[in-house]
């Protein structure tokens, strides 16, 4: 059988074993537990029309919210297909949860097969699936985004370095397709890896023969890549200042600088469901795992016998031994920038803020301790201690991670229906995650010293059109997430308020005509005045500027590509 497809067999039962507690049905207990809410919501914004998705129903306290104009949707869509195929929102969550572990899976075999070949990219891929920041992500954490993130990281770092080698510029296509669809997975770890990214050129173009080349396919890569994402990224950095983001995400609980992990906490730590805190009172763990460490730094140590001592002059071994420098390098990094001691850096780099938690950096040692895994059995030259080994520490892999892949709690009656109710949407969604409502809303301090919004339950919209003043008689004749449309009966100038979140791209018609919104309430309500007599009314979520030109900028990206394939394709057919 060929070895490849024997590598894929193994690597789609790991991720079967890890993915077990998946398989049961409702879902577990996370502490995101708005994904299926989010799929939902999104779904029905698609379906109303919208696309890009960016604006959405039920979310914002019943008001509407702008989850996808700063939220990554990638995920979203990957469900959507699923849940399109005729799987439920529940079950279309866990294959997103499924898929992302699997596909990184290979994605790591891809890389590392083409540096050491294919058995050691079947160790990478094995210890890239069991890693414990993995078990965090998915059964404590429920982070669908950034669990899926671990699928493009390898393949970024695998055309990268096949650009390197081969100067064949369609890599740099590859990486700005991977470096896009990164940014639309999971933006902030798309901005740490940025410091990873660089370093990582910059090596690349040290050892290369040709740097201007490899400079200028870099910096095309680059450009591409910020074009095709550019629908998503331009309007979330210009539009943040519209947002209550910077008065919840960046102050108090939320506040960088009381998540950073200790040392201790990296080597081991009790594996708990809790939340994280200031110091050592975490209850959750960090550790890298102890076998991803100690495998790492074992490469790193036959690297540099080999470089200084065994084989100093040999090209060949030299580049092996240079990337696996490299990679533990940045493997040390990421760890350093999960502590306190970095710091000073965090000071350095302002944007870094919004990624809340250092302890995100763990992403990045899980892809670099699994690719020196990888190295470290590449290293091992006779075949039956190599085979021996890598079976050995398969075994070793095993042991203490496995049991970290289950959740606490498992809800198995929770169904469709009950994840997606009004209910659940309006309040209790809403209320984990609201940073994104409109800059204004009433907020105060509650019992843990962070900002909230200034409503209670009860304050839930019963209806979409309520008048303030005057005696209106209101027909509603079109609502979705992103339309409203009535008649208005009045006979009397009246004041009416619609229950939707007043954002840039909202925009009024009255009989067809622009008219003012006026949202000086406590939560930034679209409310205005309607004359006496009968009058159609119109609201409509649109496009601002600044998402026009994203949008324009990340199609002229897809046309460029397209155009290249095809110019690419009637080459080959001619020759």
């Amino acid at each position: 059988m060929n070895k490849n497809l024997i590598a894929l067999v193994i690597i789609i039962a790991a991720s079967i074993v890890v993915s077990h507690p998946l398989l049961k049905p409702g879902l577990f207990m996370m502490h995101d537990d708005q994904q299926v809410a989010r799929l939902f919501v999104f779904d029905q914004a698609l379906k109303a029309g919208q696309f890009p998705v960016r604006w959405v129903g039920g979310l914002g306290f019943g008001f509407g919210y702008p989850l996808f104009i700063f939220y990554p949707p990638l995920v979203y869509v990957v469900g959507e297909i699923f849940h399109l195929i005729g799987f439920g929102y529940i079950n279309s969550t866990k294959l997103v949860f499924f898929t992302g572990i699997l596909f990184s899976g290979v994605a790591m075999y891809v890389l590392v097969k083409d540096l050491w070949g294919k058995y050691a990219a079947l160790i990478g891929a094995l210890f890239y699936i069991i890693v414990p920041y993995r078990a965090l992500d998915v059964y404590v954490r429920g982070a669908l985004a950034e669990s899926y993130a671990f699928v493009w990281l390898p393949l970024v770092l695998w055309s990268l370095y096949k650009l390197s080698v081969t100067k064949n510029v369609n890599y740099a296509y590859f990486s700005a397709v991977f470096l896009a669809l990164l940014m639309v997975t999971h933006n902030l770890i798309f901005l740490p890896f940025m410091l990873i990214f660089s370093m990582f050129c910059i090596f690349l173009i040290n050892n290369s023969p040709n740097q201007v080349l490899l400079i200028k396919h870099l910096i095309l890569s680059g450009l591409v890549g910020a074009a095709l994402s550019a629908y998503f990224w331009m309007p979330a950095l210009f539009e943040k200042q519209y947002t209550i983001v910077d008065s919840l995400l960046l102050v108090n609980l939320a506040n960088y600088k009381i998540h950073f992990v200790y040392p201790q906490q990296l080597w081991n730590w009790q594996w708990g469901f809790g939340g994280s805190s200031a110091g050592l009172a975490d209850g959750i763990s960090f550790k890298i795992g102890k076998l991803h460490i100690i495998i790492a730094m074992l490469a790193v140590i036959i690297a540099f016998l080999g470089k200084y001592l065994t084989h100093p002059k040999s090209k060949v071994n030299s580049k092996t031994d240079n990337l696996v420098i490299i990679f533990f390098f940045l493997f040390i990094f990421s760890a350093f920038m999960a502590t306190f001691y970095s710091k000073v850096i965090w000071e350095a780099i302002p944007p870094l803020a919004y990624l809340q938690f250092p302890w995100r950096f763990l992403t990045f040692t899980a892809l670099f301790s699994s690719i020196l895994a990888g190295a470290f059995v590449y290293y091992l030259k006779l075949p039956v201690v190599k085979i021996a080994s890598g079976f050995f520490l398969i075994v070793l892999l095993l042991i203490p991670n496995l049991k970290l892949f289950q959740p606490q709690f498992y809800r198995n009656d929770l169904t469709d229906a009950q994840a997606t109710s009004k209910e659940v949407i309006n309040w209790d969604v809403s209320l984990s995650s609201f940073e994104y409502a409109p800059k204004g809303v009433e907020l105060y301090r509650n019992d843990l010293g962070t900002n909230q919004i200034k409503i209670a339950k009860f304050q839930i919209p019963t209806q979409q059109i309520e008048p303030i003043s005057g005696n209106p008689q209101i027909t509603l004749q079109k609502t979705t997430p992103t339309q409203t449309q009535f008649q208005v009966d009045s006979p009397t100038a009246s004041k009416i308020r619609t229950n939707i979140f007043n954002f840039p791209g909202w925009h009024l018609k009255i009989d067809g005509g622009q008219a003012i919104i006026d949202d000086n309430n406590t939560l930034k309500l679209i409310t205005f005045n309607v004359p006496k007599g009968n009058h159609s009314v119109r609201i409509e979520f649109g496009n601002t500027p600044v998402r026009l030109l994203a949008n324009f900028i990340s199609l002229l990206g897809i046309a460029y590509l397209f155009i290249i394939a095809i110019k690419k394709w009637k080459t080959l057919n001619i020759h």
